[in-house]
C-alpha cells in the first residue's frame, strides 16, 4: 500500500500540473483563432487523415451534436470538406481541405515548439516513463469509474 501523504501530494501535483499545461495549450491555440475542439479536430485530421464524424467524437470525447457544430464552423472557414466514404457511400468522412492543410502546416510547428518548451526539463527517458505511468493511472481510474457507475 502506498503512503497516504504521497498519494495526496501526487494528486495535488497532478491537478496543478494539468491546470498549468491546459493554460499553456489554451493560450497557444487561442493565438491561432481556434478553440480547443477546433484545434483538436484539425490536428486529428492532419495526423490521421480523413475520419468519420463518430471517430472524431470518440477521439475528442465530444457529443455528436457538438462535433457537428464544430465541423460546420471549420467548414465555413474553408478548413474542412465532407466526402463520401468510398467503401460505404452512406457514411460521410471529414477531411482537411487544401486551405485547412496549409493553415495547419503553418501553425503546427509553432505548437510543437510550445510543447517542447513546456517539456524541456525532461529527458527522453523521463518522458517515456511519464507516459507509461500516466497511462496506468488513467486506465485504473477508468476501470474504477466504470465499476462505480
Amino acid at each position: 500500500m502506498n503512503d497516504e501523504k504521497d498519494i495526496l501530494k501526487l494528486t495535488t501535483v497532478l491537478f496543478r500540473t494539468m491546470n498549468n499545461v491546459e493554460a499553456v495549450i489554451k493560450k497557444d491555440i487561442k493565438g491561432y483563432q481556434l478553440n480547443a475542439t477546433e484545434f483538436g479536430t484539425l490536428e486529428l485530421l492532419f495526423n490521421r487523415g480523413k475520419q468519420p464524424i463518430q471517430s472524431i467524437c470518440n477521439r475528442l470525447l465530444m457529443a455528436n451534436s457538438s462535433m457537428t457544430y464544430t465541423i460546420d464552423k471549420l467548414e465555413e472557414r474553408g478548413f474542412l470538406t465532407r466526402v463520401s466514404d468510398e467503401q460505404d457511400r452512406r457514411n460521410t468522412l471529414i477531411d482537411l481541405s487544401p486551405q485547412g492543410k496549409a493553415f495547419f502546416d503553418s501553425i503546427f510547428p509553432h505548437h510543437v515548439e510550445t510543447l517542447q518548451a513546456m517539456y524541456q526539463n525532461l529527458t527522453q527517458e523521463e518522458i517515456k516513463t511519464l507516459i507509461e505511468s500516466l497511462k496506468k493511472i488513467g486506465y485504473e481510474a477508468m476501470r474504477l469509474h466504470e465499476v462505480k457507475s
